[in-house]
């Protein structure tokens, strides 16, 4: 059994964890935005009611 497995994580919260900790080891000149901004992502959400989408989709932060 892998060590990610064993610790609890799925594979993408494994690679989440190892993409944060490489990015927080690198120099603080190749800390840039565009590298730091990598971390970040955006979910959206729609509701569907008999298959078909009610809503427009929509940003999870604005639920």
């Amino acid at each position: 059994m892998s060590s990610w497995r064993k610790a609890g994580l799925t594979y993408n919260s494994y690679l989440s964890v190892a993409a944060k900790v490489i990015r927080s080891a690198l120099k603080p000149e190749l800390q840039t935005a565009a590298v730091m901004n990598r971390s970040k992502s955006e979910g959206r959400y729609v509701k569907y009611e008999n298959g078909s989408a009610v809503t427009d989709s929509a940003p999870l932060n604005d639920k």
